[in-house]
């Protein structure tokens, strides 16, 4: 049965943030950490983070939503290839037992919970009106309820996490702030 609840992201200033050690258990990483890690968008434990790769879990939509990128990118771009080459590395080292899969029930439960959370943040101003929207909000749902069940603590940028968390008390997540990627010269 539906909760009848209102959401609305809390202060970052309240929320768990990332510091300069590892933390301590099993880490889930999301996607944002991945992409930020390698374009220099975060604070430098994130590429602490995914140094020791093989040591943290990754769940299922993550990896669908890193290659994305391969049918994103233009073919023709001169540096399409260096990319998506850079990404394949990266993915290779993703080792199969860590990675999260969802059953048909998950499914079904990640459905519901991102569901949950639109209409519980409708109020807010921030409705989830287009599919794209509806795909993150499930699939970060997804990504919640694997982890939770798992016992794992999710490293995201993602404030999505935040209403996540205030529905499901059994998520652990720790967020970290983007920063500017570094200027090219």
């Amino acid at each position: 049965m539906p909760r009848d609840v209102r959401l609305e992201h809390r202060d970052p200033a309240r929320l768990p943030m990332l510091g300069e050690a590892l933390p301590p258990g099993e880490l889930l990483l999301d996607t944002n950490v991945f992409i930020n890690a390698r374009l220099g968008r975060g604070p430098v434990i994130l590429r602490t983070l995914l140094e020791h790769l093989p040591h943290s879990f990754v769940a299922a939509p993550t990896l669908a939503e890193l290659a994305w990128i391969t049918g994103r990118l233009d073919p023709s771009h001169p540096d399409t290839a260096r990319v998506l080459g850079a990404q394949a590395a990266l993915l290779t080292r993703i080792e199969a037992a860590t990675v999260l899969v969802p059953t048909e029930a998950d499914w079904r439960a990640a459905g519901a919970l991102a569901g949950e959370v639109a209409r519980a943040r409708a109020g807010s101003g921030s409705p989830a009106a287009i599919a794209v929207d509806r795909f993150e909000l499930t699939a970060d749902a997804l990504t919640a309820i694997v982890a939770a069940r798992a016992g794992c603590t999710i490293i995201t940028e993602d404030r999505d996490f935040d209403l996540l968390a205030q529905l499901n008390p059994r998520l652990r997540v720790i967020f970290y702030r983007r920063t500017a990627a570094p200027r090219q010269r």
